[in-house]
């Protein structure tokens, strides 16, 4: 599986198919998912599909779709044409979409990471979105809507992208021939830009023993302060070391009952620690882990937020012990 596959699986294409088969083409778009990677490759192959000259849109392999793919579509406009959208971009859309399309029916701009244009940015384009020139489409990408002004969203089709499932991802990743491909699927909370970071993450088998080590050796407020210390030293990786103890957890649930473990290299370790992990205790755990999860962000002092983790999780452990 690849991003064309996946992109034939989207919610995108299931929208822009339905409007091309009716001839009733919207003249804005904004597609919004948390997966940036995703919603890149969501974009691209929505511009594919809106000009492919295939019965089966988008065939990725027509004359349109490889100019497409190679930055030679003349009709076809990316912006920002630096890190983010500013003032200067949006002007120049709002100025060349005045001018007619010249070797195809119309025009397409395609605004990346639209919710990080300021509000004056947004403002300027906004007189265009209400009386649009016609044959010609914008697509707006958008991880998040809460930045995207509401007269702004009452003007385009809204298309939302869910997180995708662990299978999926695993299949995606197996086809990248990426190593423990379920494992980081299920760790990526359904978003490919997550399990593509865990999976060329140098630091990884680092946290997965550090995850294993704090299950196993964490029994008193004496090793408090050492696990604490490791952990926010992970900073910006502590995401994926909660993760890799909820992964943990669950596979210590399962264990003992033919399960399908995530790491499944480590159920030796796993079968100890069921002797000790009562199923009480494990969803306990598993729900203080997921609340440090929301905390951290909210920007929270995180040394405050791992150390009363840990406190907990020593409690619970002491409260719900077998």
């Amino acid at each position: 599986m690849d991003f064309f596959d996946l992109y034939k699986l989207s919610q995108t294409h299931k929208v822009l198919s339905q409007d091309l088969s009716t001839n009733m083409l919207n003249h804005c778009y904004l597609i919004n998912s948390k997966d940036r990677e995703y919603l890149s490759m969501l974009c691209l192959f929505a511009v594919k599909e809106l000009y492919c000259v295939a019965d089966d849109k988008p065939c990725n392999s027509c004359i349109n779709c490889q100019k497409i793919e190679h930055g030679n579509m003349v009709d076809f406009e990316i912006y920002p044409k630096d890190k983010s959208l500013v003032v200067e971009d949006i002007l120049n859309v709002v100025s060349s979409a005045q001018v007619r399309a010249m070797e195809s029916d119309f025009k397409v701009f395609l605004l990346n990471n639209f919710d990080e244009c300021t509000i004056q940015g947004q403002n300027k384009i906004l007189k265009t979105l209400e009386e649009p020139p016609s044959n010609v489409i914008f697509i707006l990408s958008c991880e998040n809507l809460g930045l995207v002004l509401p007269t702004i969203l009452s003007r385009a089709k809204k298309i939302v992208e869910p997180p995708l499932s662990v299978d999926t991802i695993d299949k995606f990743l197996t086809g990248k021939k990426i190593e423990n491909s379920q494992v980081v699927a299920s760790m990526s909370d359904g978003l490919i830009t997550n399990a593509l970071n865990i999976a060329q993450n140098k630091d990884a088998s680092k946290i997965l023993n550090l995850s294993l080590a704090t299950l196993t050796n964490l029994k008193s407020t004496k090793e408090l302060l050492d696990y604490s210390s490791q952990i926010l030293a992970l900073k910006k990786d502590i995401p994926f070391f909660l993760d890799t103890m909820l992964a943990m957890l669950r596979d210590i649930a399962v264990v003992n009952y033919g399960g399908k473990l995530l790491f499944e290299n480590l159920s030796s370790e796993y079968k100890k620690l069921a002797c000790v992990y009562s199923s009480q205790m494990i969803q306990k755990i598993t729900q203080k882990i997921n609340e440090i999860a929301q905390k951290q962000e909210f920007n929270c002092n995180m040394t405050s937020v791992i150390d009363t983790l840990l406190l907990d999780i020593l409690e619970v452990k002491f409260l719900c012990q077998k």
